[in-house]
């Protein structure tokens, strides 16, 4: 088959949704992905580009992260990196700044309550003490990471994870087990901190969870804010602040010694999975850059800098032995997804009614001043 025929073919792929807008390639043939932000249309991306469409339906195709307010969007056709702006904040509707402790606080505690009935936690007397370790050592290296962390494992297959604003990260059984040493460990967990410390995880949870409260007409169900966190997992926070998010877990792991190598190992892997249509990596591939573009990154990054390898270390026996697949299974017990010490920031994390209406009752006041301020920004822009 010479260039030109597979170029049509392509071309034609592309047109028939079956392969990408941009270059053409075709999608790796997951499950569907979906997400409450687009009703359920199945998501994709592209291996070879990163380029995200949302099959089905009438609306826009390409998605999209508003470099404005930092929420997914879709759009009819390929947009310029400089032009990555949702309607509303083209328009001059930029919703204010958000959240302030108080918000973030109860944003986070409706989370905790609605993921509790969603996804099923688990933890391991052997792993925990040993990942909540790691954790604490790859948040002493990045500027403003929250000063508590600990890991919440998810019990499921799918490469889930999430950071929540206090520094609580849950990650899933099946990306832990996919994982094949400590330094690959760091990497992941400093990422997800990174995404804590720069407040993006309050914002994005905060601003999601507005819409969705929106779209299901002030539904207070917990729907919401479980579709919020959803949205996140699967949606990611768009391309400039994921590569922000490696870069800053890279620094971390040169800091602490690890072998970098460890990371690019860890995303071939990835695009290896990617590539087989392996469905456990689906969420993970739609909502992060391709794994050979985040390698590239890396490799760029690490070009000229990096010194005496020879004695990085990568604890491959240490991880398998406290949290590696054969130490996982046998050992997982259910738990709760809590708190940290019971509380948050003041605001009380039990479901007792005083303690719900409080959380509600600073959500309502939130979201009412920012409709008040988007009003008066409109009125001022006629």
């Amino acid at each position: 088959m010479d260039v030109s025929t597979l170029a049509d073919r392509r071309r034609a792929d592309a047109a028939s949704g079956d392969g990408c807008p941009r270059c053409g390639e075709a999608f790796p043939a997951f499950p569907p992905v979906t997400t409450p932000s687009f009703g359920g249309r199945a998501l994709r991306r592209c291996l070879r580009c990163g380029t995200r469409v949302a099959l089905g339906g009438p609306a826009g195709h390409v998605v999209f992260t508003c470099e404005s307010c930092g929420l997914p969007f879709l759009a009819d056709a390929l947009l310029p990196h400089a032009e990555h702006r949702c309607e509303e904040c083209a328009v001059g509707r930029v919703p204010p700044e958000l959240p302030d402790g108080d918000i973030s606080a109860a944003a986070e505690n409706e989370v905790r309550d609605a993921l509790a009935s969603r996804w099923r936690f688990v933890t391991s007397p052997v792993a925990q003490p040993y990942l909540d370790r790691i954790a604490r050592s790859v948040a002493a290296r990045i500027e403003s990471a929250p000063k508590s962390v600990r890991v919440v494992l998810v019990s499921a297959p799918e490469h889930r994870s999430l950071a929540l604003p206090s520094g609580t990260l849950l990650v899933s059984t099946g990306l832990l087990e996919f994982l094949e040493d400590e330094a690959e460990l760091a990497f992941l967990l400093g990422h997800e901190i990174a995404h804590a410390g720069s407040g993006e995880v309050a914002v994005r949870l905060v601003r999601l969870g507005f819409r969705a409260t929106a779209r299901e007409r002030g539904a207070s169900d917990g729907l919401c804010w479980s579709d919020a966190a959803v949205d996140l997992v699967r949606l990611g926070y768009g391309r400039k602040r994921e590569r922000d998010a490696d870069a800053r877990a890279l620094s971390a792991l040169l800091s602490l010694e690890y072998e970098p190598q460890s990371a690019i190992r860890y995303l071939e892997r990835l695009h290896g999975a990617a590539e087989r249509s392996d469905p456990s990596v689906a969420e993970a591939i739609v909502s992060h850059a391709a794994p050979r573009d985040r390698t590239r990154r890396i490799e760029r990054a690490l070009y000229g800098r990096v010194t005496g390898l020879e004695v990085a270390r990568v604890n491959r026996d240490v991880f398998r032995r406290a949290a590696g697949r054969a130490a996982l299974r046998g050992s997982l017990v259910p738990t709760e997804l809590d708190a940290p010490h019971g509380t948050a920031w003041g605001v009380p994390t039990v479901l007792e009614p005083e303690g719900k209406m409080l959380r509600t009752g600073v959500l309502i006041g939130a979201a009412l001043a920012a409709a008040a301020l988007v009003a008066l920004a409109t009125w001022l822009l006629l």
